[in-house]
């Protein structure tokens, strides 16, 4: 007779427990909202092979990149930078005290992509808890938001739908514009050789910014007015130089758009990129930018910071920053011969030392050290992924 006492009294328990995960369920999750996103171009098994080719491999360089640069003393974000010691013994190994939302975005695709979702979880609620939203410039939000949305898509909670919203009205007004927000451009003069330039504050709109797939999603699924999309298109295809010169203007201020960001008389080719890489993902990239692009990269081996008007040519540190925004261009388009050359390049500064700490992973080498980027090698892992 105890026996059977004690059975009930357990499977009421185990009833008792499984009716309190199932409402704790349905309160965390069972009301959240659908949303559906539009699926992203992927590396398939023949551009692997061709990152794979200059070293570039994807599993290597992710576990790499989280063993160095990720640590939980650090509420799991992940610093700008790290740099590992250097051959001196008083060379030690330094961790930016820097920490990046766009990096933290990049961070949670990665784990969204790879099926991690105790990580993606415990990211999110470091970022939140870190991060003041409100404060943050519109590039860094709209990468937050699109890495969100994904997350949300997967792991997503009814919390979660409401910070969306929330991130929604910081980036956008009433009628899905972009809000204006406090930039500083280069004033547009001639300098001599030892004159410095001058820079003004401007209230508007950093055409690179603009993530076009983003505000498309929003848009379908009702989270934005109908035309959102549409009219943040023709912005962002109306600040094209010229047919003569088809990079994109740096930013949209008072009804005109500032070509010249931070070097004077010249148009920046890294923002231009980043915008090519906007439009190339809802497949409007113009075929006249994307053969600029091509051509000058294949003609000229490396690409360069900037666009002199005067010389009519590119000039300026190597760009290489934006290497991993061509990886993903050439996989929207399909181009593999542009994703090989783009791969090619940061394939020479993949670490290949076997002692190295930070091997597989893409390094910077500034005064004889070696520094790696969390954005460049997440970036990096999404387009080979």
């Amino acid at each position: 007779m105890k026996k059977k006492i004690l059975t009930i009294s357990i499977i009421a328990l185990v009833a008792i427990l499984l009716g309190g995960l199932y409402l704790w369920y349905m309160k965390l999750y069972g009301s959240a909202s659908k949303i559906k996103i539009e699926e992203q171009a992927r590396a398939n098994y023949d551009y692997q092979v061709i990152a794979s080719n200059h070293g570039i491999v994807s599993d290597y360089l992710w576990q790499r990149t989280k063993t160095l640069m990720t640590d939980s003393d650090a509420n799991n974000l992940i610093p700008e930078y790290q740099m590992i010691a250097g051959r001196l013994s008083y060379q030690e190994a330094e961790r930016s005290d820097s920490y990046r939302l766009e990096d933290q975005a990049l961070l949670l695709r990665m784990y969204v992509r790879t099926g991690d979702r105790f990580s993606a979880i415990s990211l999110k609620n470091s970022v939140y808890a870190y991060f003041d939203m409100a404060s943050q410039s519109n590039r860094s939000l709209m990468a937050w938001t699109d890495a969100f949305m994904e997350y949300y898509s997967f792991y997503g909670s009814t919390e979660d739908f409401s910070r969306i919203e929330e991130l929604r009205d910081l980036l956008f007004d009433d009628e899905g514009n972009v809000r204006a927000e406090d930039l500083t451009v280069v004033a547009y003069m001639e300098l001599e050789s030892n004159e410095d330039p001058t820079f003004s504050n401007v209230t508007g709109i950093e055409i690179a910014s603009i993530n076009l797939r983003l505000i498309s999603e929003l848009e379908n699924n009702g989270m934005l007015p109908q035309g959102s999309y549409q009219k943040n298109l023709e912005l962002v295809l109306g600040s094209s130089v010229s047919s003569e010169l088809p990079l994109f203007a740096y930013a949209y201020v008072d009804g005109i758009y500032v070509y010249s960001h931070n070097v004077p008389a010249a148009v920046d080719v890294e923002e231009s990129v980043i915008t090519m890489r906007h439009l190339s993902e809802v497949d409007e990239l113009p075929d006249s930018s994307y053969a600029w692009l091509k051509n000058t990269l294949m003609n000229n081996g490396v690409l360069r910071s900037q666009f002199y008007y005067s010389q009519g040519i590119t000039s300026g540190e190597e760009a290489a920053d934006i290497y991993p925004d061509i990886m993903h261009i050439a996989l929207c388009i399909d181009d593999s011969d542009l994703y090989e050359r783009a791969a090619t390049l940061i394939g020479m500064r993949v670490a290949t030392y076997n002692n190295s700490p930070a091997l597989s992973m893409v390094f910077r080498e500034i005064d004889g050290r070696f520094i790696f980027y969390a954005r460049e090698n997440i970036d990096i892992c999404l387009a080979v992924a």
